[in-house]
């Protein structure tokens, strides 16, 4: 927690740092004015940018996005939190906003194509272009599964992301480049259905061509995915793999900004087996390379309620405050839920952090380590029949904390963690419980805790809180 609490501290400080200077593009004012949001200290701050580079494509100020386009690739520029502003750009242009109606695709089609048209030599337009028709694809198959796909939007979308594909051809003879022309083409990549060989050569390509740009590790991640055809775990392998190879900080870095696109918040989560110490890690290396982002911290925070760890969720909530995202979110019900999770858990916390401080001091002495060596083997006897029961099934994580008495009775129980052994190993301790049995080896003293974590990243973990 004082980890946490410390990067927010610095976040706070770190907000004073000047805004950014207006464009040189020859922006009005107000032109210019969603351009200069503050990401540490404002949620809507890329969103608004992006908005504004839509309004310069509806009033067809096509030089000035050409501008503005090649000045921020040109400087590699972020916001505060490590967003790529090339990246905010193309969120700005792919699609029409709002519930758009076809009418509304069309005219935003016909826009690109009169910048492709007047700038024949943007590759900014071309790309804004293909990533629209990809989109204009997906519009017309829908988000659900194959087999509620009419036969009308699959013919659409087949031919909507060949155009797009055709689009990223032609774009690539420019003499200028641009690293989202990568993450376009992997987009058209998954939706064709192209092998993963393939798939894999064009990631490398891209991480060649610009190995900063996460947004290539984040689209081939979820080109792993079991509904994508991969394997179970094969997410995380990938990810684990990727980010020891980079290394420090930056492999830390990307593992955080995989992780926060691969978490959805729902069951599908404990299934990608990713590691949350690793997550953990990884946000407090961006807010040490990036500086702070509210977006991140919103992306914590669910991140924490899926991993159900109310410690590290309650600290991002205090500071969102009531600045919530609607990318991370969807609405605010699930935002309000989540935070009235974490406050309730509060209590249970501040139970639960003493029982911890004991158990790791008495580990600290040479009776606790022979005592706790004990102690988990009479835990492991336990656990074997509900092991067993599980086969096959991802045990998770969890960490048990026991309060022994002077004779071995089990006189309390807490502890944390996801795990289907949780549900079997708790019914039992809890019958020893109330029995009164001396189950466990008399301590070294009454009122003894002890600690036992069935995943050894759980301390980890606890040391970050």
């Amino acid at each position: 927690m004082l980890f946490l609490l410390l990067i927010a501290a610095c976040g706070l400080a770190t907000a004073d740092v000047p805004k950014a200077k207006p464009s040189p593009c020859s922006l009005t004012d107000a032109e210019a004015a969603g351009l200069n949001g503050d990401a540490s200290t404002d949620v809507h701050a890329v969103s608004n940018y992006s908005k504004t580079v839509y309004g310069l494509l509806q009033t067809g100020k096509f030089s000035k996005l050409d501008c503005l386009a090649d000045s921020v690739r040109s400087r590699k520029e972020t916001f505060p939190g490590g967003t790529w502003k090339i990246h905010a750009i193309y969120i700005g242009l792919a699609r029409p906003p709002l519930h758009a109606t076809q009418e509304d695709w069309n005219t935003h089609i016909k826009l690109l194509q009169r910048w492709v048209s007047t700038r024949p030599h943007s590759i900014s337009a071309r790309i804004a272009l293909a990533e629209s028709y990809y989109y204009y694809g997906v519009d017309a198959r829908g988000t659900g599964f194959a087999d509620t796909v009419t036969e009308s939007g699959w013919k659409l979308f087949k031919g909507r992301t060949a155009k797009s594909r055709q689009i990223l051809e032609q774009a690539s003879a420019l003499s200028a480049k641009d690293p989202e022309w990568y993450a376009a083409m992997q987009d058209v990549a998954l939706a064709q259905g192209w092998e993963p060989a393939a798939r894999q050569a064009l990631f490398e390509q891209a991480i060649k061509f610009e190995p900063a740009y996460y947004y290539y590790y984040r689209i081939y991640a979820d080109s792993l995915l079991p509904k994508w055809g991969g394997e179970n775990g094969e997410v995380s392998k990938f990810l684990q793999k990727t980010a020891d190879q980079i290394g420090g900080d930056a492999g830390d870095n990307l593992y955080f900004r995989v992780a926060g696109t691969l978490v959805c918040g729902c069951q599908t989560d404990q299934q990608l087996n990713l590691s949350w110490p690793r997550i953990l890690k990884g946000f407090a290396a961006v807010e040490k390379q990036n500086g702070p982002s509210l977006v991140n911290w919103n992306q914590l925070a669910q991140m924490a309620e899926s991993f159900r760890d109310p410690a590290v969720a309650g600290t991002a909530f205090a500071r969102i405050g009531d600045q919530w995202s609607e990318n991370v979110w969807q609405n605010s019900s699930d935002f309000e839920s989540a935070k009235s999770w974490a406050k309730q858990m509060a209590p249970l916390l501040a139970r639960k952090r003493p029982a911890e401080e004991s158990a790791e001091a008495n580990l600290h002495t040479p009776e606790g380590q022979h005592y706790n060596a004990a102690f988990a083997e009479k835990i492991h006897t336990w656990m074997q029949p509900c092991v067993e029961e599980l086969a096959g099934s991802d045990l998770g994580n969890f960490e048990l904390l026991i309060k022994v008495g002077k004779e071995g009775t089990i006189e309390d129980i807490t502890g944390g963690g996801s795990s289907p052994l949780m549900s079997c190993l708790g019914h039992k301790i809890n019958d020893f419980r109330l029995s009164k049995q001396a189950v466990f080896p008399p301590p070294p003293q009454p009122d003894y805790w002890v600690r036992f974590d069935l995943n050894p990243e759980s301390s980890t973990s606890a040391t970050l809180k």
